[in-house]
């Protein structure tokens, strides 16, 4: 299976590799859960996510770079740090080249984005309050 990022910051896809083609795999890298991820090639078009335990195994090329965190750092937190329209302004900055699709992200410049985190502790909160609220807009939305 490879896995894809979506736009707009809103996560991962995963596509069957057909039979046939799993030589194309040996040019692939094995995703990890709990990595921030981007897609270079649409990372103006916000193209980040923050994988999962289902992402884990899954494969990308080397288009799609993974960062794991630090220690002391929450990735449930920064998912939602992620979907910040600064960060997502910055993503655009960061991709230089012609209109459309001819963009390309430039990691150095990314990896340059200041931001302030805060401890462990208050990142839990934070993601754990808005994994509840995520979870009440879908209750309200199946309505």
């Amino acid at each position: 299976m490879r896995l894809g990022i979506r736009s707009h910051a809103k996560g991962t896809f995963h596509s069957y590799v057909e039979k046939g083609k799993e030589l194309e795999t040996a040019k692939m890298f094995r995703v990890a859960a709990n990595n921030f991820i981007v897609n270079i090639t649409f990372g103006w078009e916000h193209a980040v996510a923050i994988t999962d335990d289902k992402d884990a195994g899954k494969l990308v090329s080397h288009r799609f770079p993974q960062y794991s965190f630090h220690a002391g750092m929450n990735p449930k937190f920064f998912r939602y740090l992620i979907l910040d329209e600064k960060f997502k302004h910055h993503l655009k900055l960061s991709s230089p080249g012609g209109a459309g699709r001819n963009r390309v992200l430039k990691l150095s410049d990314m990896l340059d984005y200041k931001m302030y985190v805060p401890k462990q502790e208050e990142q839990s909160k934070i993601a754990a309050y808005f994994e509840r609220l995520d979870y009440l807009i879908t209750l309200h939305q199946h309505k």
